[in-house]
Parts: structure tokens; C-alpha cells; sequence
């Protein structure tokens, strides 16, 4: 911890506008995307998909400081109110200063699982007296939700940024320990995290919501299965979309791309048209912006293989 403590004192000595920016921009990103998908980015149940970004403190440990900050923000608007603030904040702490001196990405990323496992359900142990068994399921619950965050999303998004030259000089990341296997790419990466995404907001994202007995409930495209069988379109889409990057002719891949995005979209409308209610939940039009991002992906990827063939 002391070395930690050194690089960021050296790091204060020298500081500027570039790495106030950067620090901004990190921790805003972190509030932004934890406050955009707020459902599943509290309680027990959660995939706060913000925690991709605590990854970046293997690259370059500067990002920490801006990280802690992002992370306390991002709990003001919390449910829990101050234990959030305390606890949320000491889990993000905890797990990125071992973090700094690890350079193996896949090791790296079980810190924060366990440090959220174990500390936010502290949290909810003191907050709604949920000890015994209800403690290991919240140990459980966060734990795995955490896990999938940072296994299946995070690391194939950072191996992703440090294919991206640009990124890496701006940025300045070490990424001199990742692998140079061919199949990891920018567009690559891209391509899978939209599908675990997808699979994410299917599993956790609510479409629609209820007040029963004066409580909220959300209802996720998984929850509502057993009435809407077809919204299983929406995960099948999402898995295939992921998929897409073992087929090698870009065409059939793109035509993959495309056919999975338009499933994925047929799926959210006639969700919202069979369950009237969505329409006037917010959340609901959440799934545009992830549709979008198919969409612009499946454009920029296309555009892009044309490119590389015609040089």
C-alpha cells in the first residue's frame, strides 16, 4: 500500500490540467454509467456495469483516485444513502490497490469481486439486518453479479482499449502484458461485449414496472418469460450477435450482426406493445440506446473490413 501512496504523492507533484481532465472524465464516466443503468447497479442483485472502468488501474494506477471519486458520486443517489457512500466507497478502495501492482488482468479482476462480495453485503447486513443465510446469499448474489461484470464484459472491453494504439498514447496505459493473440481486437472485443451486454439487460434490466402493496417491482425480459415466451428472442439475439466474431467471411458476419440486431429490436417492440405499461416506463427506452450500439457497430465494423480490403 505504501509504494501506492508514493506514486500518487509523485503524481500530485507533478499534476496538470491533463490529468484533472482525465481524472473528471473517469470518474464522471463511472457515475454516468452506474446512474444509466441505476436498476441493476444496487441492492443485492447487481451488474453495475461501471466497474468495468476499476480494470483501468492495471493499465495505469493513476485512474485510482478518479475511480474512488466516480464511485462515491455515483452512491449519492443511492437507495441505502450514507451506508452506500461509506461502504460502496471502501469496497472500490480495497480492491484497487492491490489491483495497482498486479499486471495480469484475470487476477487483477477477482479483488473487486470479492471486495463488493464481502462489503456490500455488510452493507445490507447493517442496513436491513440481513445476517445468517441472507449474508451468504448477498455474498453470492454480488459476488456473481460482479464476476460477470468484470469477466465476460470488462476484461474483453480493456483488452479491447489496449488494441487501440490511440487510446493507449492518450491514456497512457502499459499494455505491454496483454497477449498478442490475433483474435483480440478492438473490433473483436467490441463485438463480444454488446453480446454480454445484451444477455446482462435480458437476465437484470426491467422493462416495465408495478406498484404492488405501495412497492416498486421491476420486471426483467427474463422475468416475464413465462408470459411472453418470445422475449427469449432477445437473449438468443444477443448471444448470436457475440458469436458473430468466429465467423470469418465478413459478409456472413455482418449478415449475422444484422439479423441478430433486427431480432433484438422486433423483440423490444412487440414486448412494449404486449405489456402496455412499458411505454410509459423510463427504463424501457434504456434498450434504444443498446440497440443503437448494435446497430452503429455492425456500420462502423462494415465500413471498416471494405477499407482494410481496398488498401
Amino acid at each position: 500500500m505504501y509504494p501506492l501512496f508514493i506514486f500518487w504523492y509523485q503524481k500530485m507533484k507533478k499534476i496538470n490540467i491533463k490529468f484533472i481532465a482525465e481524472s473528471a472524465i473517469i470518474a464522471a464516466l463511472y457515475a454516468a454509467l452506474t446512474w444509466l443503468f441505476a436498476p441493476i447497479s444496487y441492492g443485492s442483485i447487481q451488474f453495475r456495469i461501471s466497474e468495468i472502468l476499476v480494470l483501468l488501474v492495471v493499465f495505469n494506477p493513476k485512474y485510482a483516485i478518479a475511480l474512488i471519486i466516480g464511485c462515491f458520486i455515483a452512491n449519492t443517489t443511492s437507495s441505502l444513502g450514507w451506508y452506500d457512500l461509506v461502504f460502496g466507497t471502501i469496497a472500490t478502495t480495497l480492491a484497487v490497490i492491490p489491483m495497482a501492482f498486479i499486471k495480469k488482468m484475470p487476477l487483477a479482476a477477482i479483488f473487486p469481486v470479492i471486495s463488493n462480495a464481502i462489503i456490500v453485503s455488510i452493507e445490507l447486513g447493517l442496513a436491513f439486518d440481513m445476517w445468517g443465510g441472507l449474508f451468504f446469499y448477498n455474498v453470492a448474489t454480488v459476488g456473481f453479479g460482479e464476476l460477470v461484470t468484470l469477466y465476460l464484459l470488462g476484461i474483453p472491453v480493456m483488452y479491447g482499449i489496449a488494441k487501440n494504439e490511440y487510446l493507449v498514447e492518450v491514456m497512457e496505459l502499459d499494455v505491454s502484458h496483454i497477449a498478442s493473440y490475433k483474435f483480440i481486437t478492438l473490433k473483436n472485443m467490441i463485438i463480444v461485449s454488446l453480446g454480454v451486454l445484451g444477455c446482462i439487460l435480458f437476465v437484470a434490466y426491467p422493462f416495465y414496472c408495478e406498484n404492488i402493496e405501495e412497492e416498486v417491482v421491476n420486471y426483467s425480459a427474463m422475468s416475464i418469460l413465462m408470459n411472453n415466451p418470445f422475449v427469449i428472442i432477445f437473449a438468443i439475439g444477443s448471444i448470436c450477435y457475440g458469436l458473430s466474431v468466429l465467423i470469418n467471411n465478413r459478409f456472413l458476419k455482418l449478415l449475422c450482426m444484422i439479423i441478430s440486431s433486427i431480432a433484438i429490436l422486433v423483440t423490444y417492440i412487440f414486448t412494449g406493445i404486449y405489456n402496455n405499461q412499458c411505454f410509459s416506463y423510463s427504463y424501457y427506452y434504456g434498450y434504444i440506446l443498446f440497440i443503437l450500439l448494435l446497430v452503429i457497430s455492425s456500420i462502423i465494423i462494415f465500413i471498416k473490413d471494405n477499407k482494410k480490403i481496398e488498401e
